[in-house]
């Protein structure tokens, strides 16, 4: 410490010797009492300084409102931005302004697609700073507002970027309880529909308020400030329920400095998508609502994804067969400014780093419902060793319902702790409500192949399909069958058999036999030999039974 200051302190000290312990007192039991009840967000306390420039410095960090009932692909459209600053180690303030003021104030810049086709009308200004959460991948949408709001506003130098979405609003309140604004008294239940009508009724009635759109959000914000600091015992619960939303991802963290990108990113905090998605299998699907109004409150996704395996993927390296099914339900009514038709698109990820995903426009009306689905392969190398690993990352704002299935060949048999295993097919079923990996284990074949049907099609043809495929020089051997009239239904009329030919295909056999007379009911006891499935597992010696029914199945 320089002399200056030191001495400056020490007469501080000397002067105000008891007042300074009973502070310090107060000051470490205040932080002792926080850092117990703080819960996960406890990891924050040993980068205070980094988070609030102490001692010396200054920090501002860029919050966005997102609406997620109006889906964009970091959380929802940003309704409202602030900064919240800190200087030397103490809160500044959090000043609060609206997305259609001087935020805007920059040349035409022309929109990523399909932004310009849904939303372009005569009152359309091209991509501005409200547009910039267009990458669900949450770092890339933090740096891409930072330099929006640099556009127009190159100070203050900003360190971060919160992203906090509106379904956050409404835990917070269900935590702390009902609070009253402007004479309004706002609960998590009334929050969404007294926002909106206030925020309407500006819109379509008040012109002079009309300058200042939004801006209940300003006293709504220093309502919930006040009644979370006047009521420290409730600080567990209040962590606990930013610590769910961090992990929902209804708030999400982008912070410059390395050591706080680091902690977050370690707690899966910073919205981000995997850096490498080599022999790792990935499924995103993103959503971005222009012009839905607030139609996502009242939308139902249900996403339905299968991943073929084949003995040519597992023995060949040649591509499994991906197919990715998206059922959109808008169960609303006409209700303006909050639900009517919808107007968005999907955009579907199989890799992180995807350059060209695949788009789908969609449009709904009240009521309706829609199926989008898409086919492509994936590379068999996400089977490493037999281990299969799916990454989903959860799009900011939604509550999906996801059903995945996983295939493989018959005879394999499936591990896993995520997924229910059935046989050769692995099974999960539920909401996606965190970002969540996947992971099973393939177990070698170690069954032998079974005949799942039998058929005499006509006289002297008889059919086997196998549950899986066969070694093809044992199946197409007339040694490995035996067949016999077992004079069951017509004991008087024997027919002598003599297999003439074999023909297979991967799971099939048909049998051709000479000999076969006309006996209605007649039974049929096909004895097969040492048969054989790829993997080398035998079917010792089995009899099974065949009816003469001729062009009916057995």
């Amino acid at each position: 410490m320089p002399k200056r200051l030191y001495h400056k302190s020490k007469n501080l000290y000397a002067k105000y010797k008891k007042p300074f312990w009973i502070i310090t007192a107060i000051i470490s039991f205040l932080l002792i009492f926080l850092i117990s009840v703080a819960g996960s967000l406890r990891l924050f306390f040993p980068y205070l300084p980094q988070l609030t420039g102490f001692p010396f410095s200054q920090k501002n960090y860029l919050v966005i409102f997102q609406n997620n009932t109006e889906l964009r692909p970091s959380g929802g459209f940003i309704s409202s931005y602030g900064i919240l600053s800190f200087q030397s180690g103490i809160f500044k303030g959090l000043s609060i302004n609206d997305v259609y003021g001087d935020i805007d104030n920059h040349p035409y810049l022309e929109p990523p697609y399909p932004m310009k086709e849904l939303l372009a009308n005569r009152w359309y200004t091209g991509y501005n700073f409200r547009d910039g959460n267009f990458q669900a991948d949450y770092p890339k949408s933090a740096e891409e507002l930072i330099r929006l709001f640099h556009l127009s506003k190159p100070n203050p130098e900003i360190d971060g970027v919160i992203a906090v979405n509106f379904s956050f609003l409404e835990d917070l309140l269900e935590a702390i309880g009902p609070i009253e604004v402007e004479g309004q008294i706002f609960t998590s239940t009334n929050l969404f529909e007294n926002l909106e009508n206030s925020v309407n009724d500006i819109d379509r009635h008040n012109v002079e308020a009309l300058a200042n759109r939004k801006s209940i959000l300003k006293p709504l914000a220093n309502a919930i400030i006040k009644k979370i600091v006047f009521n420290p015992f409730k600080t567990r619960k209040i962590s606990d329920t930013i610590t769910q939303n961090l992990v929902k991802k209804d708030i999400q963290l982008y912070f410059k400095d390395q050591s706080l990108g680091k902690i977050i990113a370690k707690h899966n905090w910073d919205g981000s998508w995997p850096k490498n998605s080599i022999n790792q299998d990935f499924l995103a699907l993103v959503e971005a609502n222009l012009g839905g109004m607030k139609s996502n409150r009242y939308i139902q996704r249900n996403i339905t994804y299968h991943l073929r395996f084949d003995e040519d993927a597992l023995q060949n390296n040649a591509d499994a067969k991906a197919e990715v099914q998206v059922e959109m339900n808008h169960f609303g009514i006409e209700n303006i400014p909050l639900s009517g038709p919808y107007t968005g698109y999907l955009r579907f990820y199989s890799s992180p780093d995807q350059i060209k995903p695949q788009d789908e426009i969609i449009k709904l009306n009240m009521g309706e419902s829609k199926t989008v689905t898409k086919t492509y392969n994936i590379s068999s190398q996400v089977l490493q060793k037999n281990h299969y690993k799916l990454f989903i990352p959860k799009q900011s704002g939604t509550d999906d319902f996801y059903s995945l299935i996983i295939e493989f060949p018959r005879g394999y048999q499936v591990q896993s702790n995520d997924f229910q295993s059935k046989e050769n097919f692995a099974y999960f079923q539920g909401k996606l409500t965190k970002d969540a990996e996947f992971e099973l284990t393939l177990l070698p074949d170690k069954n032998p192949p079974r005949v799942v049907h039998q058929h005499l099609s006509e006289l002297g043809k008889i059919e086997l399909h196998f549950n899986e495929d066969l070694n093809q020089a044992h199946a197409s051997d007339p040694f490995s069958y035996e067949v016999e009239d077992l004079n069951k239904n017509h004991p008087k009329k024997s027919d002598e058999l003599r297999i003439r030919k074999i023909e297979t295909t991967s799971k099939d056999v048909t049998i051709y036999v000479t000999g076969m007379t006309e006996q209605p009911e007649e039974h049929y006891s096909v004895l097969l030999k040492n048969l054989r499935d790829t993997h080398g597992n035998i079917l010792t010696e089995r009899k099974i039974t065949v009816v003469q029914r001729l062009g009916q199945a057995d």
